[in-house]
């Protein structure tokens, strides 16, 4: 039997299929199919079963990752969605948090509502932030208000009362009201979506909820169909959660807010694997694909979970520009570089690479496909980092002489340099790009990335991942077998999960503990049926329970661990300590005689982790590191300006304990590892490469 991960990128779309018996991986790659991904989906389920000879009966679990909701909310080409809110409070997603994220620009843009203010309705009701009714429903004046919004054809509505969190009872007759006045339309209520405090994320959450579960749940269903189609079990199919977790397809279409990240958070869930596997404490994940390169810092196998996330934002690297959501993200950063991304003459007469990518559709210039604009995978065949006969395994060979034209034509005639170096200069500035992010994000935590081991996967990312840790000055480099595909992998190592939150604001000193026992018990409820729906014995599900807590007066919180089972009064003492240690490491100090209070209650339920080990590669007898070279082709040197001799080895005839030398190339199907000038790497006994830079 087997279990398969399948990544939709902006590039290429990624298949891992791994033998639950022998522990022996398989791989495909495909270009996405950027107008359906679902049809690049079932290409490669296709491929699946007829190259690698696995049919429907053969596969226990296929878990997904897509990138649809974020591009429907990049698009803006969901559903047309109407907002029902309190009196008095339609403008909140206009309004916002009242602050500018550039207070110098004057000509700054705000992102635009999704939500239209036609489209948006004021009913009569008013609970109080106690869960106090001052005002109930007015039932009569609702069915007026559902009538004009039946009246506006819309395909979804999102509902989102003050203070439902507390008491939602004014939601679910509205949602009831919904249903029978407008058959079959989504209808989306924040107490479901995001049930805490903080009106304005909670209601941008569950617009944004509402505006992409129409095209989400036709989306997988659809691919569900296909996979009944070729044989495939009704209840195997599951997708990755923002926060590293997998569900079932239903909370999938259900929470389509929950996967707006499902896809990156692979490439860190297999991170933290790897740094698991390798006892490494400190880990950089480096994801560089066809469209983006993400980066996330791992501490002691555990990636940063935040719950704000933004999506679709105005400017990249501007909070507060893009449509806030209130979930649990793995926290990343996500910059345009990738191997599609385009280079270009900007305005001052400057090299500029990216954001923007020439994706799948025409994708760059070497492949062939239409695509006329200079791009890092351009860059990299021009200086002899990839083999033009053997991209994709030689499924897909590089047109060099096009590349060559074009990119002296559209970048180093207008830059008044020669081909060489406008292809070095693409490289390095998207190189120091990605390492200055790295730089930014590790100093806001206030951590020293030098400090850290970078593990480097993706198809462009062992590529780049030898020049990139040499500007960051890190010493150590893992890039596991099958890189270009990994990203696939760490939908195989996840566990089941959900995570659940309800907001209590109170001190300490006046928490009422059985109010509080029982909201952590219905969500310890809720999480268990949702896991054992999916599969999941019970004895085998872990509860994990933390608190967004602060000082009273203060505007921010820290996330503090719970101690599980029934709390008690000598509880919040353990509570106080967990505060106490949690703020002072965050800190570097505490405030005695401060009252604290807890805001958001959060339990993570999860199942077991599906893989914790790998198997160990046994030596074939007789094995040599000559019959893994390839022989010698010459590529870019930037220390001796010049292009010379790198040797070319097989990355597949490669033997656990053979060492090499840089310069050096290693060559696999999906992607190709750069191994520079006073450099070794060795293979482990888990077959991944090993790099020590300077040794």
């Amino acid at each position: 039997m087997y279990i398969v991960g399948i990544d939709i990128g902006g590039t290429f779309t990624d298949l891992m299929a791994l033998n639950l018996e022998t522990q022996e991986p398989l791989a495909k790659k495909t270009l996405t199919t950027p107008s359906d991904p679902s049809v690049g989906v079932m290409k490669i389920f296709r491929e699946m079963t007829e190259d690698l000879r696995i049919s429907g009966g053969d596969v226990e679990n296929i878990i997904h990752g897509t990138t649809l909701v974020t591009n429907t909310l990049i698009e803006r080409k969901g559903t047309k969605t109407a907002l029902i809110t309190t009196k008095g409070f339609r403008d909140v997603l206009e309004i916002g948090r009242e602050w500018r994220y550039d207070l110098y620009d004057l000509f700054i843009e705000m992102p635009k509502p999704i939500v239209s203010r036609n489209l948006r309705f004021e009913v009569d009701e008013r609970i109080l932030y106690d869960g106090t009714v001052l005002t109930p429903l007015n039932l009569q004046q609702a069915e007026k208000v559902v009538d004009l919004v039946k009246s506006e054809g819309v395909g979804a509505v999102a509902v989102c009362l003050l203070h439902s969190y507390m008491d939602d009872t004014h939601e679910v007759k509205l949602k009831e009201l919904i249903a029978r006045k407008i058959p079959g339309v989504s209808i989306s209520l924040s107490s479901e979506c995001v049930p805490e405090i903080r009106e304005y994320e909670r209601m941008s959450t569950t617009v944004i909820n509402a505006y992409t579960q129409p095209i989400t749940k036709n989306y997988l269903s659809r691919i569900q169909e296909s996979l009944n189609s070729l044989g495939y079990k009704k209840k195997s199919y599951f997708v990755m959660l923002s926060s590293g977790g997998i569900t079932t397809r239903e909370v999938g279409e259900q929470f389509p807010c929950r996967i707006v990240e499902s896809g990156p958070a692979a490439g860190a869930i297999l991170s933290s694997f790897y740094g698991k596997l390798k006892n490494l404490d400190k880990v950089i994940s480096f994801d560089m694909g066809g469209t983006t390169a993400k980066i996330c810092l791992i501490e002691k196998g555990k990636p940063f979970v935040t719950p704000d996330f933004e999506v679709a934002r105005i400017y990249r690297f501007k909070k507060g520009s893009g449509l806030p959501l209130r979930i649990p993200v793995i926290d990343m950063i996500e910059i345009g570089a990738g191997g599609g991304s385009i280079a270009k003459v900007d305005e001052m007469g400057l090299m500029k690479v990216g954001p923007e990518s020439s994706g799948a559709d025409p994708g760059p210039i070497c492949y062939d496909l239409g695509g006329e604009e200079p791009t890092v995978t351009d860059a990299d065949l021009l200086l002899g980092y990839l083999n033009p006969d053997y991209f994709l395994g030689g499924k897909m060979a590089l047109n060099l002489e096009k590349t060559k034209k074009i990119v002296k034509e559209r970048l180093a005639d207008p830059l008044g340099i020669d081909l060489t170096k406008a292809a070095w200069g693409i490289r390095r500035v998207v190189d120091e790009n990605m390492a200055n992010a790295t730089r930014v994000y590790a100093v806001e935590k206030g951590l020293d990335y030098k400090a850290f081991s970078m593990i480097a996967f993706g198809g462009q990312g062992p590529n780049h991942a030898f020049s990139m840790a040499k500007l960051l000055g890190i010493k150590e480099i893992v890039i596991p077998m099958r890189a270009g595909v990994a990203s696939a992998f760490g939908f195989l190592v996840s566990p089941i999960a959900f995570d659940l939150v309800r907001s209590y604001l109170m001190p300490l000193q006046q928490i009422d503990i059985g109010h509080l026992n029982a909201l952590l018990e219905g969500m310890e409820k809720e999480g268990k049926s949702l896991l054992k729906s999916a599969g999941v014995p019970e004895e085998k599900i872990q509860i994990i329970r933390t608190c967004d807590m602060r000082y009273v007066g203060q505007g921010h919180e820290i996330s503090v661990a719970l101690p599980l089972g029934k709390l008690t009064k000598s509880s919040l003492d353990e509570i106080y300590r967990s505060f106490d240690m949690e703020y002072e490491r965050i800190y570097h100090r505490v405030n005695p005689g401060v009252d604290i209070e807890g805001l958001n209650w959060r339990m993570a339920v999860v199942g077991p982790q599906p893989i914790t080990q790998m198997k160990k590669t046994v030596v074939p007898k007789g094995a040599s590191l000559d019959q893994a070279l390839k022989g010698k082709r010459k590529a870019y040197s930037p220390d001796d300006d010049a292009f010379i001799d790198f040797v070319v080895y097989d990355r597949y005839s490669l033997q656990p304990g053979m060492k090499i030398k840089g310069p050096a190339i290693v060559e696999e199907m999906e992607s190709t590892s750069i191994i520079g000038p006073y450099t070794s790497a060795q293979v482990d006994e888990y077959q991944n490469l090993i790099v020590e830079i300077g040794v």
